[in-house]
């Protein structure tokens, strides 16, 4: 009867938890759309052909909703791409990596916001995205 009872409430422990992350998702989804919406519409640069796409991931562990914003930017021969890491909520930049033509990289990483350093390559700043956006 115990065993019994314990299995139930592991359960319902269990599926209470889910609703609330599944909640949270929807929530950070909403925001994430809003905070990129406002983020889209204060980066356009005039007549440049900008291409824009994001996704949203809420880190149950950390208790944020972070998107990460891919954006291509072609002038001329010239093309900028740009990978972002920001929290939905607090509109805070995690990491970004930014690359153009001809080659120059911009890459920081940014986990608290007395804390920068500067990474060597997009596999280096995956890797730390991948910590945010996975958990």
């Amino acid at each position: 009867m115990r065993i019994r009872l314990g299995v139930f409430c592991l359960l319902v422990t269990a599926t209470a938890a889910s609703a609330q992350s599944l909640e949270q998702q929807a929530i950070c989804a909403k925001q994430a759309k809003i905070a990129f919406q406002d983020w889209e519409e204060g980066s356009k640069f005039g007549n440049l052909k900008q291409q824009s796409e994001y996704r949203s991931h809420y880190n149950t562990k950390l208790n944020k909703c972070f998107f990460d914003v891919h954006t291509m930017i072609v002038l001329g021969n010239n093309v900028t791409t740009s990978d972002k890491l920001v929290d939905a909520f607090e509109q805070r930049v995690y990491a970004q990596y930014i690359w153009t033509t001809p080659q120059n990289n911009v890459c920081d990483l940014i986990p608290t916001s007395q804390t920068q350093t500067h990474c060597t390559s997009k596999e280096e700043f995956d890797a730390f995205v991948a910590k945010y956006m996975e958990e």
